[in-house]
C-alpha cells in the first residue's frame, strides 16, 4: 500500500510539474493600448550586437507553451550603441576567462544547458578597432552572469546600475558572477536614476543624451532594478530591448511567462514579470514598428543588423 502511494504521489507532482510546461497564455485586459512619443531622429545613430556566446537547450524552458522535444538556442549578446556624442554597450556579454563565470552558474542551468563561446566582447571590440577606452559607458539591463561577465575584460569603463540592482547583485545567489568580477578589482560604478519624465506606459526614464535616441525605463521583475532601453537610430527605427523579461520573443507575443522550473531559477518577482509582458505585448500592439528585443533571442537580433 505505501509503494502504490508513494507511485501516485510522484505521478502526481510529475503531473503538475508537465502542466506548468503547457500553453497558458496571460490574460490581456481591453482597452486603450499604449502610445509612445514621437520618433526622435538624431544623425549618426547606429545599433549593433556582438554575440559573444550561444546557450544550447529546449524551447521549453524559455518560454511556456513551446516544445519540450524543440532544440533551441539562446545567445549572450551585448550591444553597441555608436552617437555622435558617445559609444555605448548595453550589457557586457562575456569574457575571456568565461569559463570560471560558468562554473559559478546554477548546477540545473549548467546540466540542462550547454554553453558555447563565440567571441568574448573585449575581442569583438577589438576587432571593430575599439578598446576599452574608447567605450563611454556600459549599461546593463540586469545584473546577472550572462550580462556582466564581460565587465570583467572592461575595467575604467563607467557601469550604470540602478541602486535596487547593485543592491541586488552584491546579496542574491544570482549575482555572484558579478560579486566575483568586483572583488577582482573595482569597477566604475555609476547610479542609474531615472530623471526624466514618463515615456509611453513608463512612469519615468532617463534620456541619456537628452535628445530621445537613447532613453532607459525601469522595467522590474526579472530582477528589482531591470531595465529597459529604447532605441531610435538614424533612420528612425526604434527598438526596445527588454534584458530577460522575455526570453523568447513568444514571451511578448502570446503574452506568456517562462514555465515554472525556469522562473524559480531565475525571476525575482514572477508577478511583475507577469505585469511587464502584458504591457509590453499591448505595447507592440499599438506600435507596430517597434522592435521588442528579448536579448537572448537569436531570431531576434539576427533581425537587429537590419535597424
Amino acid at each position: 500500500m505505501k509503494t502504490k502511494i508513494a507511485l501516485l504521489l510522484v505521478v502526481a507532482l510529475l503531473a503538475a510539474l508537465g502542466w506548468t510546461f503547457v500553453k497558458r497564455p496571460l490574460a490581456v485586459p481591453d482597452g486603450e493600448a499604449p502610445s509612445l512619443p514621437p520618433v526622435a531622429t538624431v544623425a549618426g545613430v547606429t545599433f549593433s550586437v556582438i554575440r559573444s556566446a550561444d546557450i544550447a537547450s529546449r524551447a521549453g524552458f524559455t518560454v511556456r507553451g513551446a516544445s519540450l522535444l524543440e532544440p533551441t538556442t539562446t545567445a549572450v549578446a551585448a550591444f553597441v550603441v555608436e552617437h555622435p556624442r558617445g559609444r555605448f554597450l548595453i550589457d557586457a556579454g562575456t569574457a575571456q576567462d568565461i569559463e570560471a563565470h560558468l562554473a559559478e552558474t546554477p548546477l540545473l542551468s549548467r546540466v540542462l544547458s550547454e554553453t558555447t563561446v563565440r567571441q568574448p566582447t573585449v575581442d569583438a571590440l577589438a576587432q571593430r578597432g575599439l578598446a576599452p577606452g574608447d567605450i563611454t559607458g556600459i549599461i546593463l539591463t540586469h545584473s546577472h552572469w550572462d550580462h556582466t561577465s564581460g565587465l570583467a575584460d572592461l575595467r575604467g569603463v563607467p557601469v550604470w546600475m540602478t541602486p535596487e540592482e547593485l543592491a541586488f547583485a552584491r546579496t542574491d545567489d544570482m549575482g555572484v558572477v558579478f560579486r566575483q568580477i568586483e572583488a577582482a578589482g573595482p569597477i566604475e560604478l555609476r547610479e542609474l536614476s531615472f530623471p526624466d519624465g514618463a515615456y509611453g506606459p513608463f512612469e519615468a526614464s532617463w534620456d541619456v543624451f537628452d535628445d530621445g535616441s537613447v532613453v532607459v525605463v525601469p522595467m522590474p521583475g526579472h530582477t528589482p532594478g531591470s531595465v529597459g532601453v529604447f532605441l531610435t537610430d538614424g533612420s528612425g527605427k526604434r527598438a526596445l530591448l527588454i534584458g530577460d523579461t522575455a526570453w523568447a520573443r513568444e514571451g511578448v507575443e502570446w503574452p506568456a511567462e517562462k514555465p515554472w522550473l525556469a522562473r524559480r531559477i531565475a525571476d525575482h518577482d514572477a508577478a511583475q514579470v507577469r505585469a511587464q509582458l502584458v504591457m509590453l505585448h499591448r505595447l507592440q500592439r499599438a506600435n507596430p514598428e517597434l522592435v521588442i528585443v528579448p536579448v537572448h533571442d537569436p531570431r531576434v537580433l539576427d533581425g537587429v543588423a537590419a535597424l
